[in-house]
C-alpha cells in the first residue's frame, strides 16, 4: 500500500527531529574509498543554504550544502543549512530579516569547509542551486576546485580513483522549495542505484520541468530586498510587489517562475486567498499530469501543524494521496525568509515533459 502524504510527513518530521541530535561536522571528513568506485562512480548532490531542505535530507550521506553568508550591520552569520541553527534563528523578527543581506561564501571559507576531502569523497559533484539572479555561490566552488586542479588529480590517482572529479554546476531556475525538490529527485535516483553520470544528465533537465509559486506575506519587503540586488531578471517580481494604486485592493501577488522566467500570475485581496489559489493550481496540475514523474513540495515560514489544518491544504493532500504523489512539507530556510519575507509560502512542482496540460 502506498504511504499517504500525512504518514510520510509525520515520518519525515520524526527523522528530521532525530537528525538534529547529530550535528553534521563543520568540515568535510575523509571517507573510506570503495575500490568499486572505478566501475561505479559515487555521486553527491549539492544545494546552497537557501534551499528548503529537511533535516532528513541534509543527513543523507550523498547530500552537501553550500553555505551562504547572512550579513547584518556589524555581524555575519554563515548559514550552512543546519536544521538546528535554523531552528534557533526561526524567531528573528520581520524587521531583523528586512535588514539582512545574503552573499556568496568566500573561496577561503569553502576551502576550510570542503577541501581537500570533497575532491576524494565524490566522483560526481552535482550542484543545483537557487536562481543565479539571486546569488551565485557556485562560482566560489568552481574557483576553489580549479585552483587545486593538479592536486586533485594527484590525490585521486594515489587512491586508485579516476583523476577527474566530475563537477556539474546548474542554475535550478527557482528558489526555496524548488532547488530542494530538485535535490530530492536526484538523491532518490542515486539512492536507487542509478549511475551518477545518468543522474547528472537528468539534473540538466530539471529546471525545464520545475514550476514554483511564491506567495509573499509582506510583498513590499520582498520588493525592497530584491531591488537591492539590481538584477533586471528579478524585475517582474519587484514590480509586482512594489506599492501602487492598482495594488491597493489586491495587495497579495501570486508570483511564479519556470523555464520562461519570472511572472506574476494573479493578485488577491487576502494572503490566504492567494495561497488557496496556488494550492488549486497544484491540484489541477496533479489531476492533469498524473503521478508519473511528478513531485511536489511546500515550504512555509510558519507552523507546519497549522498549515496542515487548513482546508485548502487538506484538499491538496487528498489529491496527492489519490495520485500516489508524495507531498513534502518543510520549513523555509533563513535565506528564503530574507528573500521572500517572513511568513511566506512557496510551492514547487516537478512534472515530466509532456504531462503539464494545465498551462
Amino acid at each position: 500500500m502506498a504511504t499517504t502524504s500525512y504518514e510520510s510527513n509525520k515520518n519525515e518530521y520524526l527523522l528530521g527531529f532525530a537528525s538534529t541530535q547529530q550535528q553534521r561536522p563543520e568540515r568535510e571528513l575523509a571517507l573510506p574509498v570503495n575500490p568499486q568506485r572505478q566501475q561505479n562512480p559515487y555521486g553527491v548532490v549539492m544545494v546552497d543554504a537557501a534551499a528548503d531542505t529537511s533535516g532528513a535530507m541534509t543527513q543523507n550521506p550523498r547530500m552537501r550544502v553550500l553555505p551562504l553568508a547572512i550579513q547584518w550591520p556589524g555581524r555575519t552569520f554563515m548559514d550552512k543549512g543546519l536544521r538546528e541553527k535554523r531552528s534557533e534563528l526561526r524567531h528573528l523578527s520581520r524587521e531583523r530579516l528586512r535588514t539582512a543581506q545574503i552573499a556568496a561564501p568566500s573561496v577561503e571559507g569553502l576551502e576550510y569547509r570542503l577541501y581537500p576531502n570533497i575532491a576524494v569523497n565524490a566522483d560526481w559533484l552535482i550542484y543545483i542551486g537557487s536562481m543565479r539572479a539571486l546569488s551565485d555561490p557556485a562560482a566560489a566552488l568552481q574557483t576553489l576546485l580549479l585552483q587545486h586542479l593538479e592536486e586533485i588529480h594527484e590525490m585521486r590517482r594515489s587512491r586508485g580513483l579516476a583523476p577527474e572529479l566530475q563537477v556539474l554546476c546548474l542554475d535550478g531556475g527557482s528558489m526555496l522549495s524548488g532547488p530542494a525538490l530538485q535535490a530530492r529527485v536526484l538523491l532518490k535516483k542515486l539512492d536507487a542505484g542509478e549511475p551518477a553520470a545518468q543522474v547528472a544528465q537528468a539534473a540538466t533537465q530539471l529546471a525545464g520541468m520545475t514550476q514554483q509559486w511564491l506567495v509573499p506575506r509582506y510583498p513590499a519587503d520582498l520588493a525592497s530586498t530584491l531591488s537591492r540586488l539590481a538584477n533586471p531578471a528579478l524585475a517582474p517580481w519587484v514590480q509586482a510587489c512594489s506599492a501602487g494604486i492598482s495594488r491597493l485592493w489586491n495587495p497579495y501577488p501570486i508570483l511564479s517562475c519556470d523555464a520562461q522566467g519570472l511572472h506574476c500570475d494573479a493578485r488577491a485581496k487576502r494572503w490566504r486567498t492567494a495561497v488557496s489559489e496556488v494550492f488549486a493550481i497544484a491540484e489541477k496540475a496533479l489531476q492533469d499530469g498524473g503521478p508519473q514523474g511528478t513531485h511536489l513540495q511546500i515550504s512555509f515560514d510558519g507552523s507546519i501543524r497549522e498549515l496542515q489544518a487548513w482546508p485548502e491544504f487538506a484538499r491538496l493532500r487528498l489529491q496527492a494521496d489519490r495520485m500516489q504523489v508524495r507531498l513534502h512539507v518543510t520549513h523555509m530556510s533563513l535565506a528564503g525568509r530574507i528573500w521572500a519575507s517572513s511568513g511566506s509560502l512557496s510551492l514547487a512542482l516537478i512534472q515530466a515533459p509532456g504531462s503539464r496540460r494545465h498551462a
